[in-house]
């Protein structure tokens, strides 16, 4: 059964279909890692109640305000299954004249949304780990496999760029020493 994604927006019109672009990111992610999930739902921050835009929320043993949330996840409770709930006005797009590029508002939404599909994951596959580092490995690993299907045409030179900047960065850690070394 595929994950349904629904849209709920309080007096605010998206600049995209991101109905579309979350139907797409979810289509990339193998079956295995849906399993327990019932939804995402995409609505906008500024029409959630005022008691949900307000306090704090514990990320990486600090608080952070509700406000610089772009996403939550929603374990399974009391019978209701997990779903998963992005602020799509959080998220920051393209400007205008680049949104027709579709990698780049997929890799912006699908940070957000994989990162929460990673908590989900989380409760799948315990890792014995900080909860928001393996939410962003998991986040990393969705997004990768993303470009790897759908953009396989670009998939090759974003890894030779990868392995170019792996070159770049050893080539200048064997200067710095040197040049300690020369001191």
């Amino acid at each position: 059964m595929p994950v349904k994604v629904t849209e709920s927006y309080v007096d605010y019109s998206p600049p995209l279909d991101y109905k579309a672009i979350a139907t797409r990111l979810l289509a990339t992610v193998p079956e295995k890692y849906l399993v327990g999930l019932d939804s995402v739902v995409l609505c906008n921050f500024s029409g959630q109640p005022r008691r949900l835009r307000t306090g704090t929320l514990p990320r990486r043993g600090r608080r952070i305000r509700r406000q610089h949330v772009a996403g939550l996840y929603h374990p399974e409770w009391r019978g209701q299954k997990a779903w998963i709930q992005v602020f799509v006005d959080q998220i920051t797009m393209p400007p205008r004249y680049l949104r027709w590029i579709g990698l780049l508002c997929a890799i912006l939404l699908g940070y957000v949304l994989y990162h929460e599909l990673g908590h989900h994951v989380h409760t799948i596959r315990p890792e014995y780990r900080q909860k928001e580092d393996v939410a962003d490995n998991w986040g990393a690993r969705f997004s990768l496999n993303h470009v790897r299907k759908t953009y396989w045409f670009l998939y090759p030179l974003l890894r030779g760029i990868t392995l170019l900047r792996k070159a770049t960065l050893k080539l200048a850690n064997r200067i710095r020493a040197a040049a300690k070394r020369i001191r």
